[in-house]
Protein backbone atom coordinates (compact mmCIF):
# COMPACT_ATOMS: atom_id res chain seq x y z
CA UNK A 1 0.00 0.00 0.00
CA UNK A 2 1.59 3.54 -1.17
CA UNK A 3 1.15 6.57 1.44
CA UNK A 4 0.32 9.59 -0.13
CA UNK A 5 2.76 12.48 0.86
CA UNK A 6 2.12 14.70 3.69
CA UNK A 7 2.64 18.60 3.87
CA UNK A 8 2.17 20.70 6.71
CA UNK A 9 0.65 23.86 6.61
CA UNK A 10 2.53 26.61 8.35
CA UNK A 11 0.00 29.76 7.98
CA UNK A 12 -3.67 30.33 6.67
CA UNK A 13 -3.95 34.33 5.65
CA UNK A 14 -6.64 36.21 3.63
CA UNK A 15 -5.58 37.19 0.48
CA UNK A 16 -5.64 41.15 0.41
CA UNK A 17 -6.56 41.37 -3.47
CA UNK A 18 -9.29 38.77 -3.24
CA UNK A 19 -11.19 38.44 0.20
CA UNK A 20 -13.00 35.02 -0.58
CA UNK A 21 -9.23 33.64 -1.51
CA UNK A 22 -6.88 32.58 0.87
CA UNK A 23 -3.15 32.24 0.76
CA UNK A 24 -1.71 29.11 2.66
CA UNK A 25 2.04 28.47 3.38
CA UNK A 26 3.60 25.10 3.46
CA UNK A 27 6.52 23.82 5.49
CA UNK A 28 8.70 22.99 2.30
CA UNK A 29 8.27 26.32 0.56
CA UNK A 30 5.48 25.99 -1.19
CA UNK A 31 2.19 28.50 -1.45
CA UNK A 32 -0.65 28.32 -2.96
CA UNK A 33 -4.14 30.51 -3.30
CA UNK A 34 -7.33 28.46 -2.40
CA UNK A 35 -10.51 30.02 -2.36
CA UNK A 36 -12.33 29.91 1.04
CA UNK A 37 -14.76 26.95 0.15
CA UNK A 38 -11.93 25.28 -0.46
CA UNK A 39 -10.15 26.11 2.92
CA UNK A 40 -13.49 24.87 4.48
CA UNK A 41 -14.25 21.99 2.75
CA UNK A 42 -10.63 20.51 3.63
CA UNK A 43 -9.95 21.25 6.73
CA UNK A 44 -6.74 23.98 6.07
CA UNK A 45 -5.38 25.51 8.82
CA UNK A 46 -2.36 26.27 10.34
CA UNK A 47 -0.15 23.11 11.63
CA UNK A 48 -2.76 20.66 9.65
CA UNK A 49 -0.97 17.82 7.35
CA UNK A 50 -2.53 17.69 3.93
CA UNK A 51 -2.05 14.87 2.15
CA UNK A 52 -0.81 15.29 -1.97
CA UNK A 53 -4.13 13.86 -2.97
CA UNK A 54 -6.03 16.49 -0.87
CA UNK A 55 -4.14 18.52 -2.03
CA UNK A 56 -4.86 18.40 -5.38
CA UNK A 57 -8.60 18.18 -5.09
CA UNK A 58 -8.40 21.62 -3.12
CA UNK A 59 -6.55 22.95 -6.40
CA UNK A 60 -8.93 21.96 -8.72
CA UNK A 61 -12.35 23.42 -6.54
CA UNK A 62 -10.30 26.36 -6.16
CA UNK A 63 -9.26 26.42 -9.93
CA UNK A 64 -13.40 25.01 -11.06
CA UNK A 65 -14.38 28.52 -8.84
CA UNK A 66 -11.82 30.64 -10.55
CA UNK A 67 -13.22 29.54 -13.87
CA UNK A 68 -17.07 29.49 -12.70
CA UNK A 69 -16.13 33.81 -11.99
CA UNK A 70 -14.63 33.88 -15.12
CA UNK A 71 -17.49 32.50 -17.14
CA UNK A 72 -20.23 35.04 -15.12
CA UNK A 73 -17.64 38.10 -16.57
CA UNK A 74 -18.00 37.05 -20.14
CA UNK A 75 -21.51 36.17 -20.01
CA UNK A 76 -22.37 39.97 -18.37
CA UNK A 77 -21.17 41.25 -21.93
CA UNK A 78 -23.09 38.48 -23.76
CA UNK A 79 -24.12 35.35 -24.45
CA UNK A 80 -21.52 32.78 -25.36
CA UNK A 81 -21.63 29.37 -27.24
CA UNK A 82 -20.17 26.54 -24.90
CA UNK A 83 -17.14 26.00 -27.34
CA UNK A 84 -16.32 29.76 -27.08
CA UNK A 85 -16.09 29.38 -23.41
CA UNK A 86 -14.45 26.44 -23.57
CA UNK A 87 -10.98 27.69 -25.98
CA UNK A 88 -11.60 31.25 -23.77
CA UNK A 89 -10.79 29.89 -20.84
CA UNK A 90 -8.51 26.89 -22.30
CA UNK A 91 -6.10 29.49 -23.71
CA UNK A 92 -6.08 30.90 -20.03
CA UNK A 93 -4.11 28.01 -19.10
CA UNK A 94 -7.15 26.06 -17.22
CA UNK A 95 -7.09 22.45 -16.87
CA UNK A 96 -9.73 21.36 -19.22
CA UNK A 97 -10.91 19.16 -17.13
CA UNK A 98 -12.36 21.51 -14.58
CA UNK A 99 -13.61 23.78 -17.30
CA UNK A 100 -16.22 21.10 -18.72
CA UNK A 101 -17.07 20.58 -15.30
CA UNK A 102 -18.24 23.78 -14.89
CA UNK A 103 -19.66 24.62 -17.91
CA UNK A 104 -21.63 21.50 -17.63
CA UNK A 105 -22.83 22.35 -13.91
CA UNK A 106 -23.96 26.32 -15.62
CA UNK A 107 -25.38 24.54 -18.50
CA UNK A 108 -27.61 22.59 -16.40
CA UNK A 109 -28.34 25.71 -14.28
CA UNK A 110 -29.23 27.47 -17.41
CA UNK A 111 -26.89 29.87 -16.95
CA UNK A 112 -24.86 28.78 -20.36
CA UNK A 113 -27.52 28.17 -23.63
CA UNK A 114 -26.61 27.25 -26.83
CA UNK A 115 -30.30 27.53 -28.06
CA UNK A 116 -30.30 31.19 -26.52
CA UNK A 117 -26.55 31.53 -28.21
CA UNK A 118 -27.92 30.32 -31.57
CA UNK A 119 -30.94 33.03 -31.45
CA UNK A 120 -28.85 35.81 -30.78
CA UNK A 121 -25.75 35.02 -33.32
CA UNK A 122 -27.99 34.32 -35.90
CA UNK A 123 -30.78 37.21 -35.23
CA UNK A 124 -27.56 39.60 -35.19
CA UNK A 125 -25.82 38.11 -38.22
CA UNK A 126 -29.14 37.85 -40.42
CA UNK A 127 -30.54 41.39 -39.51
CA UNK A 128 -27.45 43.24 -38.68
CA UNK A 129 -24.88 41.76 -41.25
CA UNK A 130 -27.43 40.78 -43.85
CA UNK A 131 -25.88 37.22 -44.66
CA UNK A 132 -27.31 34.45 -46.30
CA UNK A 133 -27.70 31.15 -44.63
CA UNK A 134 -24.79 28.96 -45.76
CA UNK A 135 -22.70 32.17 -44.49
CA UNK A 136 -24.98 31.80 -41.18
CA UNK A 137 -24.59 28.14 -40.42
CA UNK A 138 -20.55 28.28 -40.93
CA UNK A 139 -20.34 30.39 -38.78
CA UNK A 140 -22.64 28.96 -36.18
CA UNK A 141 -20.88 26.02 -36.93
CA UNK A 142 -17.84 27.38 -35.62
CA UNK A 143 -19.03 27.24 -32.20
CA UNK A 144 -19.97 23.35 -33.03
CA UNK A 145 -24.16 24.84 -32.61
CA UNK A 146 -25.90 20.80 -33.16
CA UNK A 147 -27.88 21.16 -36.37
CA UNK A 148 -31.00 19.96 -33.92
CA UNK A 149 -30.86 23.92 -32.31
CA UNK A 150 -29.45 25.43 -35.44
CA UNK A 151 -32.04 24.89 -38.46
CA UNK A 152 -35.26 25.50 -36.79
CA UNK A 153 -34.10 28.92 -35.28
CA UNK A 154 -32.26 30.25 -38.86
CA UNK A 155 -35.89 28.54 -40.27
CA UNK A 156 -37.68 31.39 -38.04
CA UNK A 157 -35.38 34.02 -38.53
CA UNK A 158 -35.41 33.62 -42.31
CA UNK A 159 -38.98 33.60 -42.36
CA UNK A 160 -39.40 37.14 -40.65
CA UNK A 161 -36.80 38.51 -42.82
CA UNK A 162 -37.08 36.56 -46.38
CA UNK A 163 -33.82 36.62 -48.37
CA UNK A 164 -35.50 37.98 -51.18
CA UNK A 165 -35.86 40.42 -49.59
CA UNK A 166 -32.45 41.58 -48.21
CA UNK A 167 -30.84 40.91 -51.81
CA UNK A 168 -33.15 43.29 -53.15
CA UNK A 169 -32.08 45.67 -50.87
CA UNK A 170 -28.26 44.75 -51.30
CA UNK A 171 -28.68 45.11 -55.15
CA UNK A 172 -30.18 48.34 -55.27
CA UNK A 173 -27.51 49.87 -53.02
CA UNK A 174 -24.84 47.97 -55.21
CA UNK A 175 -27.03 49.30 -58.71
CA UNK A 176 -26.47 53.06 -56.92
CA UNK A 177 -23.15 52.73 -56.54
CA UNK A 178 -21.95 50.61 -59.52
CA UNK A 179 -23.98 51.26 -62.55
CA UNK A 180 -25.63 48.56 -64.55
CA UNK A 181 -23.44 47.21 -66.48
CA UNK A 182 -22.88 43.20 -67.29
CA UNK A 183 -19.28 43.80 -65.60
CA UNK A 184 -21.07 45.30 -62.58
CA UNK A 185 -23.79 42.84 -62.12
CA UNK A 186 -21.21 40.06 -62.32
CA UNK A 187 -19.27 41.79 -59.36
CA UNK A 188 -22.92 42.08 -57.66
CA UNK A 189 -23.43 38.41 -57.88
CA UNK A 190 -20.19 37.75 -56.63
CA UNK A 191 -20.61 39.97 -53.98
CA UNK A 192 -24.11 38.59 -52.79
CA UNK A 193 -22.26 34.75 -53.16
CA UNK A 194 -19.65 35.65 -50.64
CA UNK A 195 -22.41 37.25 -48.38
CA UNK A 196 -23.76 33.52 -48.41
CA UNK A 197 -26.76 33.53 -50.59
CA UNK A 198 -27.85 30.86 -53.00
CA UNK A 199 -27.70 31.39 -56.09
CA UNK A 200 -30.43 30.95 -57.17
CA UNK A 201 -32.14 33.37 -55.24
CA UNK A 202 -29.78 35.42 -57.22
CA UNK A 203 -30.14 34.87 -60.30
CA UNK A 204 -34.28 35.07 -59.84
CA UNK A 205 -34.17 38.58 -58.02
CA UNK A 206 -31.52 39.51 -60.38
CA UNK A 207 -33.43 38.83 -63.46
CA UNK A 208 -36.73 39.87 -62.36
CA UNK A 209 -35.26 43.50 -61.07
Amino acid sequence: MVNNLKFKVLSVKSSSKKNNYFLVAFENGSEFKFHENSVIRYNIKQNQYIEDNILSQALDDTEREQIKNKIFVLLSYRQRSKKELKDTLFLKGYKIENILNVIKELERRKYINDASFTKMMASHLIKEKKLGKYLVEQKLFQHNIDPSIMEPIISNLYRKYPPSNTIKKILNKKKRNLGNSLKNKIKIINYLKRKGFNFDDINSIIESH
